[in-house]
């Protein structure tokens, strides 16, 4: 195939790959990847076996990228330090890509576009958009974006952050809370699974955000990932994977 058919771009793609093929071949270490153990159908865990929508975009991707890797389950508190630590190389494990955690993580290109929003219990009339959070009790979990966001949200009467989101949907079942904010998708499999139509979402999407797989601002992998990225969106792997785990197409494909 000569230059001109083949672009610049597309040559740099091709010495690119061949670049990692290489590094790959030169290697046996496996890369350590941090997901969490309870954030459904993203990352979860089963009789001790990685599940979800991440773990098998993971698999596609890291097969593209020739990489060899050992997934390492861990609660979702614990995975910025264990990526600060090196305990873990990566993370995919529904990590927004913002600007405070860009001043001390690396990000992939990201992988999955969602956003943030309002359950409330099914009977509440009361509650129907941000506003109707004044003067109401709110939960979410701690450390996340959606705790971040809830804390900016005027008049709320009192934010309650749990280290895991399962136990602030279980206080909103119970009625100990007036709502929770957390992410549209999670929000969604727990209705569907867990919620006993005890639950609902209100409103519109809060806001838009953007997941990427986390590392190091040094390191060896965020290159070779973001390849295998585009990759698995070019053979229509990423496609699959999405209806299969939401049920639909994609509305916006990585890249996009």
């Amino acid at each position: 195939m000569s230059v001109g058919m083949l672009g610049k771009r597309g040559l740099y793609g091709f010495f690119l790959l061949l670049m990692i093929l290489s590094a790959g071949c030169t290697t046996n270490n496996s890369v350590k990847v941090g997901i969490e153990s309870n954030f459904r159908p993203f990352t979860y865990t089963e009789a001790g076996e990685g599940k979800g929508f991440e773990v098998e975009l993971w698999q596609a991707i890291a097969e593209k990228a020739n990489l060899k890797y050992e997934l390492i389950p861990m609660e979702y508190r614990e995975l910025n330090e264990a990526v600060k630590s090196g305990k873990v190389d990566l993370a995919i494990a529904g990590m927004t890509i913002n600007n405070a955690r860009k001043e001390k993580f690396a990000f992939s290109d990201p992988y999955f576009q969602t956003g943030l929003v309002i359950l409330t219990a099914s009977d509440n009339e009361m509650i129907k958009t941000e506003d109707d959070l004044a003067g109401k009790v709110v939960a979410t979990r701690l450390g996340s974006t959606a705790y971040t966001y809830t804390g900016d949200i005027k008049g709320i009467k009192e934010i309650r952050g749990f280290p895991s989101i399962t136990e602030a949907y279980d206080q909103l079942k119970d009625k100990k809370v007036d709502a929770v904010v957390f992410d549209e998708r999670n929000a969604h499999d727990f209705i569907q699974k867990s919620g006993d139509g005890k639950v609902k979402i209100v409103g519109e999407m809060l806001n838009k955000e953007s997941y990427g797989v986390v590392s190091k601002k040094r390191n060896q992998y965020i290159g070779r990932v973001n390849l295998g990225i585009e990759a698995v969106v070019k053979d229509g792997t990423y496609a699959a994977l999405y209806k299969k785990w939401f049920g639909s197409e994609p509305s916006k494909l990585p890249g996009e």
